[in-house]
C-alpha cells in the first residue's frame, strides 16, 4: 500500500494506542477518539506475557516497559484451608513475563501514539459506526466524524457498534495498594489463595507507574454479581491471613467480565480488534497481550501493499486460529477458577494440579499456553500471505 490512509481509532485502550502509534509511524493520519474527558487509563495492573512483549519490542518500548514493571516468572496458586499447591508455573528457554500498572502502559503507548502525529478527541463518545465506502463515525451528540479510508473499533467488550454479549457469572475486585518489600511475597511471583471456585484472592507486583515514585501490587478479590461486597477485606483475610496489610490499603473498583468472539471485519473499511472482538474472562492473562497483537497483526497487514479490504482480510486470516483457541481455552478453565459447583475445583485439585507440578509435556504446554505463544502468533503474521 502506497498512500497514507485516514484512519479512526475509536478508543484508547491498549489495542486502540498500539494501533494508533504503529500506523502512525508508517506515515498514516490517524484520528484517535475517546469519551474520557482527559487521556488517562482505567484499571488497575496486567500481566504482559512473552507474545505482548515481543510486540514492545518492535515497538521500541521494551525497554522502558521493563524498568517500569515488574518481572515475573512463576505463577503460584494454592487451595485453602490445606494450603496444598494446585498451581505451579513458570517460563521455558529463559522467558519471563513483566506485570505493570495500567497507568505506566497508558502513558508509554499513548505517548508512543501522539508521537508518531495521531490526533486526539476526548470527551467524544462514540456510539456507532456509518457504513459505506468510505466509513465514518457517529457521536452521541449527533455529529458525525470525518470519513475515513479504515474505522478501527477499539471500544472494548460494551462496543456500542455491536450486538451485546454474555456477562460472565463472576467479576473481580481490583485495587493497587504500595509494595512493601518485608511484606513476605516474592517480588516475582503472581500468587493467588482459593476456596473451590467461589473465592479466590490474589497479589500481583506490578512495579512503578513512572520514575521516581514507589513500587505498587495490584490485589484482586473474586465476587459473584449481586453479591454484597462490603465485607471483602475480612473475608480475604479469613482466606489469606497473608493479605491482611495490602488489602488494609486497597480501595478497590469492581471489574465486570463478558464472554463473546464477534465477527473482526463488522463492515467493509471497519474492523475490531482486542475485546470489541473478542473478550473473556482474566483467568488466562492474555487480554492485553490479544490486543497488542491484534494491533501488530492489523498494522503489518496494511503494510503489504494490500488495499485495506485485502489487508483485513489478511489480517484476520492470520489471527483467527490463534483467537479462537484462546477463546476456548478460556471458556473451557474459567469455571475451574470461578463458580459456584464442587466438581470441577475437586477435579482441578485432584487430577489436573499434580500433572501441573510435574516437569513434562503437560507442564510444557500449560507454560506455553500461559506465555500466549500457541500456534505462533507472532510467526504467523511475519509471514506476508
Amino acid at each position: 500500500m502506497t498512500r497514507s490512509l485516514d484512519v479512526a481509532v475509536l478508543g484508547m485502550g491498549v489495542g486502540g494506542l498500539a494501533a494508533a502509534a504503529m500506523l502512525g509511524r508508517r506515515g498514516h493520519r490517524v484520528v484517535m477518539y475517546d469519551r474520557m474527558s482527559a487521556p488517562g487509563p482505567v484499571g488497575s495492573g496486567f500481566v504482559l506475557q512473552p507474545t505482548g512483549l515481543e510486540v514492545m519490542r518492535r515497538m521500541g518500548l521494551h525497554e522502558a516497559v521493563a524498568e517500569r514493571g515488574a518481572t515475573v516468572t512463576r505463577m503460584l496458586g494454592k487451595v485453602q484451608p490445606s494450603g496444598r499447591t494446585v498451581l505451579d508455573v513458570g517460563y521455558r528457554d529463559g522467558n519471563s513475563a513483566i506485570a505493570i500498572q495500567r497507568r505506566a502502559l497508558f502513558d508509554l503507548l499513548y505517548d508512543a501514539a501522539v508521537d508518531a502525529g495521531a490526533a486526539v478527541e476526548t470527551s467524544t463518545e462514540v456510539v456507532g459506526v456509518e457504513s459505506g465506502q468510505r466509513p465514518r463515525p457517529i457521536f452521541a451528540d449527533g455529529r458525525m466524524g470525518p470519513t475515513c479510508d479504515l474505522v478501527i473499533d477499539a471500544m472494548g467488550c460494551r462496543s456500542p457498534t455491536s450486538d451485546r454479549s454474555r456477562q460472565i457469572g463472576y467479576g473481580a475486585l481490583w485495587a493497587t495498594v504500595p509494595w512493601d518489600p518485608a511484606c513476605g511475597f516474592d517480588a516475582h511471583t503472581l500468587e493467588q489463595r482459593y476456596r473451590r471456585a467461589t473465592n479466590m484472592a490474589g497479589v500481583l507486583p506490578v512495579g512503578t507507574a513512572a520514575a521516581g515514585e514507589r513500587p505498587m501490587a495490584t490485589v484482586f478479590w473474586s465476587i459473584r454479581h449481586g453479591d454484597d461486597a462490603a465485607d471483602w477485606r475480612d473475608r480475604a483475610v479469613e482466606l489469606w491471613p497473608e493479605i491482611a496489610p495490602l488489602v488494609t490499603a486497597a480501595e478497590p473498583t469492581l471489574a465486570a467480565y463478558r464472554h463473546h468472539t464477534r465477527r473482526a471485519i463488522a463492515s467493509p473499511g471497519v474492523v475490531r480488534i482486542g475485546d470489541a472482538w473478542h473478550a473473556t474472562s482474566p483467568q488466562l492473562g492474555q487480554g492485553a497481550n490479544m490486543a497488542l497483537l491484534d494491533a501488530l497483526s492489523l498494522s503489518s497487514a496494511i503494510g503489504t501493499g494490500c488495499d485495506v479490504d485485502g489487508a483485513l482480510t489478511l489480517h484476520v486470516r492470520r489471527r483467527r486460529l490463534h483467537v479462537a483457541f484462546y477463546q476456548a481455552l478460556s471458556y473451557v478453565l474459567t469455571p475451574f477458577y470461578q463458580s459456584d459447583g464442587r466438581m470441577l475445583p475437586a477435579m482441578r485439585d485432584g487430577l489436573v494440579a499434580p500433572l501441573l507440578r510435574r516437569e513434562g509435556i503437560v507442564h510444557a504446554m500449560i507454560s506455553s499456553m500461559v506465555s500466549g505463544g500457541m500456534l505462533d502468533p507472532l510467526g504467523a503474521m511475519d509471514r506476508r500471505t
